[in-house]
């Protein structure tokens, strides 16, 4: 399981384990854990990249992106 973001302007890439979108903004989260509802959320250090800027890939979107 693993989320990459690759930045477009320098072609860096990112790994995570999660990721959330909000509004113009990615989360990267260095860590996933299991919520109360049956779902999964982030956890641990947290990255945060400009929608505009990045490319983002998961092996599992199911898993491991959330819209907030």
């Amino acid at each position: 399981m693993a989320v990459k973001v690759v930045i477009k302007e320098t072609g860096e890439t990112v790994t995570g384990k999660f990721a959330t979108f909000e509004a113009e903004k990615v989360g990267l989260f260095s860590g996933i854990m299991a919520d109360k509802k049956g779902g999964f959320r982030g956890c641990g250090r947290k990255r945060v990249f400009d929608v505009a800027a990045v490319t983002v890939t998961a092996d599992d979107p199911d898993k491991e992106f959330k819209q907030r």
